[in-house]
Formats: structure tokens, sequence, C-alpha cells
């Protein structure tokens, strides 16, 4: 422990950040018998999106669990340089919704079949957003990428309907194709990480987080803190950018929060040992809980 709590925020974030990615170095694979292992066994769902969708999932999960920790370390490095308070927002948001996905494609109470079809939704996503993107760009470029992915997005509609799910096309910009139900909004894959009990709670953390990332009036104005009156302008005063490290560490506890459940599920379908990485997620959580000054769960 030192001196300085944004210190101890940064380092205990950044030993559990460094743990998770060597965990994923030293386990490439699902461990046998595994809920990963045993998904993937037959691929009895593999078709025209893809040879093997169950056994690409554990790769998903690894990517979703990169980005949260890439956000996690970024976060760190801020936090102990002092000096990039707003940019310290949109690091947690964008770890948050990194390890919500991670999350959800993780949940235990699913089975294999709806495992792959929340996993091609998360696909599908990816793919309509090009649609967009490449839409609306002019070049040669983006016309062969627009049909190459309308294409895959065919794919994925033929190996839906081959195998009994429900297929609906785009619907205009921003509705994109989905398998069944649509995938949830980030709001609510954020609600779903952090309690599932307790919903309102995910969705004041990602309202709050993106107030400060979109550049919102109320978020940025939330660090301002008054220094003296601006002499000649009455009514107005001089102020800082600045926040106190116990408000810091209750507003960005949801980071280090859901980063954890994502270990957890991680852990649970990989089938692979984490206890290295159990110290250090016990540590982070304590150590945000202490100069939040409140309660978070451990273990």
């Amino acid at each position: 422990m030192s001196s300085d709590p944004f210190i101890d925020l940064a380092s205990s974030t950044e030993a559990f950040a460094k743990e998770f990615r060597e965990f994923m170095t030293r386990n490439p694979h699902p461990a046998p018998g595994s809920p990963a292992d045993k998904e993937a066994q037959g691929e009895l769902l593999a078709g025209d999106w893809s040879e093997h969708p169950s056994g690409e999932i554990f790769a998903t999960t690894y990517l979703t669990a990169t980005s949260c920790t890439d956000h996690l370390l970024g976060l760190a490095d801020v936090l102990r340089a002092h000096n990039a308070l707003f940019a310290a927002y949109t690091l947690t948001r964008g770890a948050v919704e990194a390890a919500a996905l991670g999350c959800y494609l993780t949940e235990q109470d699913i089975d294999g079949r709806e495992r792959v079809r929340r996993t091609m939704n998360y696909r599908l996503d990816a793919m309509c957003a090009q649609v967009w993107l490449f839409t609306d760009m002019q070049s040669d470029y983006a016309t062969e990428r627009l049909d190459e992915t309308k294409l895959r997005i065919a794919d994925f509609a033929r190996a839906a309907r081959q195998h009994n799910f429900s297929f609906h096309g785009m619907n205009g910009k921003g509705r994109a194709a989905h398998i069944g139900p649509v995938q949830p909004a980030a709001m609510n894959l954020i609600s779903l990480a952090v309690d599932k009990d307790l919903p309102e709670l995910g969705r004041t953390y990602q309202r709050l987080l993106s107030a400060t990332a979109h550049s919102g009036l109320h978020g940025l104005a939330r660090m301002l803190t008054p220094l003296s009156p601006n002499e000649g302008r009455p009514g107005e005063a001089l102020a800082a950018v600045n926040i106190d490290p116990r408000t810091l560490a209750v507003d960005l506890v949801v980071g280090p929060l859901t980063a954890h459940h994502l270990a957890r599920g991680i852990e649970w379908f990989t089938g692979c040992d984490m206890t290295g990485l159990h110290g250090p997620a016990n540590q982070m959580l304590r150590t945000w809980a202490r100069i939040g000054q409140i309660d978070v769960p451990t273990g």
C-alpha cells in the first residue's frame, strides 16, 4: 500500500489485468471435459456460417477478455499519471462493455445451442455495422467489401434456417440482422454482468460512464472543482478539472467488478486453472472497496 490512493488503484488493477493476460497465454485451449470442450464435440451446429461454431466461441471469449484487460491497463496508466481524468471514464466504459459481452457468452445457465446463437448474433451485429460503414463509403474497395459482407450475412441466414433458428434480416440503419431474439443493447448486457437481481445498478453505471465518454455536459461538469471567484465577472468562478480518489473509486469500480465476473465466467467455461488470478482479483477488489469506502463482493 502506498501513500497515494491513485497509485494503489492503478497498481492493483494492473496486476489483475497482467495476470489475466498471462492466464490466456498459458491456456490456449480449453481443458478436456470443460463446457467449452464438450459443447464443441461433434460440432452439431456446423454449417455455412462456420465449420466449428462451438469451438470458435472459446476464441471469441478470449477476444473480449483481451479487450477488457487492454482497457484496464490503459486505465492503470491514466490513474498513475494523474493527467487524463476524462479518459479514465472512457477506458472504464470500454472495459465494462467488453467484459459484459464476455459474461453474456460464458453464462452458465444456457446450453451449447443458445451459446452458438448468441455468438452468431454478436458476429452478425459486427457484419451489419460493416454494411452501414461500406454503404456510406464511395470507393471500389468499399463496394467490394460491401458485397462480401452481404454474402456472409446470407450464409448466416442459410445456416440459421438449416438448424431451425429463426432469422431476421436487417431492417433499416441501426437495426442489425439477428437469429432468434435480438442481441441485448450494451446497457442491458452491463446490467446482466453487474447484478442480474439489481438491473438498475448496471444501467446507472452505464449512464454515468457514457455521460463522460460521450462528452455530455453533465458528465464533464461533474469533474469541475471551483477554485475562486472570477474577478470582474460576477456570478462566475474559476475551476479546475479534478476529482478525489474516493469519488473516482465509487464511479469506476464497475470496471474491476465486471472484469472479475468475466474471469469467473471464463474459468468455468474453459475449465482451465485460474488459481493464479484469484489473489490479484481479490486484492484489486479490496483496494477499490477500501478507497471508495464501499462494499464490493470478492471471491
